[in-house]
Parts: structure tokens; sequence; C-alpha cells
């Protein structure tokens, strides 16, 4: 998976290259307001946030198992997800690929976007991009049947239990169905989260998870070198398509900036 600031670049990169596309058809837009253009990056980060959990006691007591409104796994931040909004219909076409040629032009198959994407993998090997997902579920739940964690998980339970709130695990826990019911945190939800997070702390369940967790991606590893040197050299390749979209970017037109989108040359 990429960093934040590796998706970040990317996303503008990939802007870069659709703006330039559009201007083969006389068309101008500025892409994707700041905030939006952000959207890739803050999902990034919110996956490391989210990775381990509720871990955090202040997180626990503010938000208890709901998305801090930080974060791109919280409903409310929905509509930032949607970079494309409000495009004009010209340049709607012509980015999508919805028509098949625009002014006597052929439009690339699925549109300038699509031609921005290929451009950023070009010279790239063929890799299985959903591998690293694949792999982190697979040492979870290696994780999850390992006995180096079911001792920790068994003082955790028992904390939980004195504490009156029995659960099987922190997940149980954090996915307890009331909890999906309403849009902010009950006073039960912030009290079970405020305890499980005490109870991981007493017993050590972070620790426990990160190290059992990581003995089995590294045997996973082992066993993926030559699937996960393809990734490694397709991110390599892609790193410098988005360096040279970076760098080819007209002057002024670095960054993204909010409004001023236009449909006409």
């Amino acid at each position: 998976m990429p960093s934040p600031e590796e998706q970040a670049r990317s996303d503008r990169a990939q802007v870069a290259l659709g703006r330039a596309c559009l201007a083969r058809y006389e068309l101008r837009w500025e892409g994707p307001g700041e905030t939006a253009l952000e959207t890739g990056r803050r999902m990034a980060l919110s996956r490391q946030a989210a990775r381990w959990g509720t871990v955090d006691l202040r997180q626990a007591a503010r938000y208890g198992y709901h998305a801090p409104p930080w974060s791109t796994y919280n409903p409310q931040v929905g509509a930032l997800l949607d970079q494309h909004a409000d495009l004009p219909a010209d340049v709607e076409k012509v980015l999508y690929g919805l028509v098949g040629t625009f002014g006597d032009k052929a439009v690339p198959q699925n549109g300038c976007r699509a031609e921005a994407a290929a451009r950023l993998l070009r010279g790239a090997p063929r890799a299985d991009g959903n591998l690293p997902d694949w792999l982190a579920r697979q040492a979870a739940d290696a994780s999850a049947e390992d006995p180096r964690l079911s001792t920790v998980l068994g003082a955790w339970r028992a904390c939980m239990t004195r504490a009156g709130h029995p659960y099987a695990s922190p997940h149980a826990a954090a996915h307890d169905p009331r909890w999906k019911r309403v849009w902010t945190p009950t006073e039960k939800e912030l009290t079970v989260a405020v305890a499980d997070v005490r109870c991981q702390n007493e017993v050590r369940y972070l620790p426990a998870l990160v190290d059992v967790t990581s003995r089995h991606q590294r045997e996973l590893i082992s066993r993926y070198t030559t699937e996960l040197g393809r990734l490694k050299r397709l991110k390599d390749v892609r790193a410098r398509n988005v360096a040279e979209a970076l760098a080819a970017q007209p002057s002024g037109t670095a960054s993204s900036q909010e409004g001023d989108r236009d449909g006409s040359g």
C-alpha cells in the first residue's frame, strides 16, 4: 500500500496528466478542489490509524468505536470522496470517455482519466495490487488463532468481565451491533471503549498483537518473495512516472485550487 505522501503525489500527478490530456481538446479544468484532492492521502492516513483498532484512551473516551471526524471512515466526510463533482459537461465527456470523439479528435478509451492512470504505470511490470491486503488478512487471521496471543486475550477477557463488559475480544467489543445504530457514540459505547483500552493496556495486548502479527507477516513475505518483488518494481516505476508528471506541469498549476472550473477553451 502507498504511504499517505505517496498517495497524495500520485493523485496530483494523475490530475496533472488528466489536465494535459483535456488540453488537447481545448478543454480547461483545474482539477478537484484542494480539499477533495487530499482525500486519497486522508484515506491512507485513516487506514494506518485504524490498523490496530481502538487503542488510544483519549480517542476512546471521545469517540468510542466511531471513526473520528478527521477519518474518511466517518460517513459524515463521505462528500469529500467525490473528487469530480460538478464537472462541466464537455470536460466530463472527455475525462470519462463518454464520447468516442470530441472536436473531430478521437477520445482515449475510457477517457483522459484512464489515459492518465495508464501513463503512471507505463513500463511497470504486471503485479497483483490486491496481494498486500490479502497477505495482511492472512496474517491477521493466523494471529487470531495463535496460542501466543490467546493467553493475552484470556487476560483481556477477564479484565473486561471484572469491568462488567464481557466480550470475547477487542474486535467483538468494537463491532457490537448497538454501536452501528447511531451516528454518535452513546454513553454505553464510550464506557465500553474506555474499559477496552484500559484492559488492553493492563495486559499489554497491543505489543503482543504487533509481535505475533509481525511474525506471521514475515513468514508470508518469505513465501511470496517473487510476487512482492514485482510489486516493489511496479511501485518504483510508478514513483518515477509520478515525478515526471509533476515536473512537467506548467508553472502555476503545481497544485489544484478550489473552484475556477471551465468547460471551454
